[in-house]
């Protein structure tokens, strides 16, 4: 099975498998399945790790997103595109994959259902024009020479054109090109009467798609002239007009017959990415690299062994004990302070040793990224012991090396005109990640909300100082919430003051869990003692004491209770010590309501 379905995380991400890297993003993407588009797969993100290549849908993600493994790939190939045609990726699958399709190409293709797959779709592209019919004429001495047989108009850029075989002089690259875009398309050229063919036109033009008429004049021309032999007329008008009368037709037959689930294996040929905002050739190049590394391969590998500080030889769980020498079993087994200080030097010189060769080159450092990451917030942790390092600041900023795996730079992205809001969208994406990520609890740990600044700085510092986000950046991040419709939002309170909240947490929801609280107290005895009936009327709170019950910082405490008075639930009593909020009596009096 070459496709397989996506799992998508909180944020409409791909979930990551364990040991997996995000290596590129490129969005305005689409599928092919060999020439034909994908229904319902033609506006989406593609997404390139170092195991899968991912697509997610803008409109249906849940549904019609898919992964192709890069183990199944047997080689990639690329298409720079041509006039109105996309660049392209095609990914080909592992001969064991096609032959275990079945029938791939039936012996009669009138034969086929129309449910089946339509036999004409095979993985090749157009086929090449026939030299007999493709002719370019030399503008130094007018010699008509045949155009190669392997010629393809869409790579002329690339391929070697032979010179004038009378002159010997090379032509220019877009006669050729016109000549065989002439060649390739059959169709009559506008301009001669019908009564001409019947009354026995010269036999000079056997086919109308090889000649091209004057605009002025009529005169059938040869399609490599520029201007009419008969009159002198220019023929760029109607070359650039033929050259739109051949592309118009051809993109409504891109589709074909209708694909009812690109999740059929019988039916994948071949699995072509189309990038029609660019970043084709970047997404290419890190495909061959990945598929180059082959770090899937990885996941079932044995530790790498490590040298013993002590001598030359390996540890590892494969050397049996007759490898080990003889001194190093009769070591002494050494306790108490000595034995401490000999576990401490082994370990400061293996911590040598990490370092020493993974600063090497670039290639060492990423191969053991994951061992110098543990290793700097080991030696974090022991910077802490003094100071105040349990604070759950430091512990979600600690978090650098998980975070590295959901981390999105710019480098990732593709090149276009769209690259800037498809950094800010895949930021946003990021944020939301790691917002509602369970094993984190960032908003569970400030009471479900906080504010955007507070995000922003646990946010930078929890990326251990790689790609930090500029505040501009991540305001808008922070506002494409709504658009992408992603698990939390921003809120913006009367004063102006920017928090962050879950998508299900309402007004509602937050003056019941205050009310909720305030009935509480009418059965909690005050400290000091009080001139009121305190089991009547409960007491009042102030805008700390609601921090400090609900997890919330001071600011979002008082946004909280000036909210829920606006909406009559509270009201507020001015004194000496400053501002206390009171169930609304005001409204709802105890003796009045015991009356009624």
């Amino acid at each position: 099975m070459f496709l397989h379905q996506l799992d998508l995380t909180t944020a409409l991400r791909p979930s990551l498998l364990p040991e997996e890297t995000l290596l590129f993003v490129q969005d305005a993407v689409g599928l092919y399945e060999g020439k034909f588009k994908i229904p319902q797969y033609q506006n989406g993100q593609s997404y390139l790790t170092s195991h899968r290549v991912c697509y997610v849908d803008h409109r249906e993600p849940r549904k019609s997103s898919v992964a192709i493994f890069l183990k199944d790939v047997e080689k990639p190939e690329f298409y720079a595109g041509f006039l109105k045609s996309s660049p392209k990726i095609t990914l080909h699958p592992k001969p064991l994959k096609q032959l275990s399709r079945g029938a791939s190409v039936p012996p009669s293709p009138q034969a086929a259902s129309p449910s089946s797959s339509t036999p004409p779709r095979y993985s090749s592209p157009a086929p090449a024009p026939p030299a007999t019919s493709a002719t370019w004429v030399c503008p130094i001495c007018s010699f008509s020479n045949p155009v190669p047989s392997n010629f393809d108009p869409a790579l002329a850029s690339r391929t070697l054109i032979p010179p004038c075989l009378a002159c010997g002089i090379k032509p220019p690259t877009v006669h050729v090109v016109k000549a065989a875009i002439a060649a390739i398309s059959n169709r009559p050229a506008p301009g001669p009467p019908p009564k001409d063919v019947k009354s026995g036109v010269p036999a000079s033009t056997p086919s109308g798609g090889s000649v091209l008429a004057c605009p002025r004049c009529t005169y059938q021309n040869h399609p490599s002239l520029l201007n009419c032999e008969m009159c002198g007329a220019s023929l760029t008008t109607a070359v650039d007009r033929r050259l739109d009368l051949l592309q118009e037709p051809s993109r409504p037959q891109s589709p074909g017959p209708t694909l009812t689930s690109p999740l059929q294996p019988e039916s994948v040929e071949c699995i072509k990415i189309s990038f029609r905002s660019g970043g084709g050739p970047i997404f290419y190049e890190r495909l061959k690299n990945a598929l180059v590394q082959r770090k899937w391969l990885l996941q079932s590998a044995p530790p790498i062994p490590k040298p013993r500080p002590a001598s030359g030889t390996f540890n590892d769980s494969y050397t049996t004990k007759s490898d080990i020498s003889s001194a190093e079993v009769e070591r002494p087994r050494v306790v108490g302070i000595a034995g401490l200080e000999r576990r401490g030097l082994e370990q400061r010189q293996n911590n040598e040793a990490m370092i020493g060769g993974a600063f090497e080159d670039l290639e060492a450092l990423m191969t053991s990224a994951k061992e110098i990451i543990a290793l700097a917030e080991q030696f974090a942790s022991q910077a802490n012991l003094g100071t105040n390092g349990s604070s759950e600041a430091s512990a979600l900023a600690s978090q650098s090396a998980s975070a590295l795996s959901l981390m999105t730079t710019k480098d990732m992205l593709g090149s276009g005109s769209g690259s800037e809001s498809l950094y800010v969208s895949e930021l946003s994406r990021n944020l939301a990640e790691w917002l509602t990520d369970d094993t984190r609890g960032v908003l569970r740990k400030e009471g479900g909300i906080m504010t955007l600044v507070d995000l922003w700085a646990v946010f930078n510092r929890a990326r251990g100082g790689v790609e930090l986000v500029s505040p501009a950046d991540f305001e808008k991040a922070a506002r494409m919430w709504d658009t992408l419709k992603l698990p939390v939002r921003l809120r913006k309170f009367k004063s102006g003051l920017l928090v962050v909240q879950g998508r299900d947490r309402t007004d509602d929801k937050t003056i019941a869990s205050l009310l909720a609280w305030l009935k509480a107290l009418h059965l909690e005895p005050p400290v000091t003692e009080v001139t009121w009936d305190w089991q009547a009327y409960g007491r009042g709170i102030t805008a700390q004491e609601t921090a400090e019950r609900f997890g919330w910082s001071v600011g979002v405490a008082t946004e909280e209770l000036e909210m829920a008075e606006e909406a009559g639930a509270l009201c507020r009593e001015q004194g000496i010590d400053g501002f206390r909020f009171w169930e609304n009596w005001l409204v709802n009096m105890p003796g009045a309501t015991a009356g009624a």
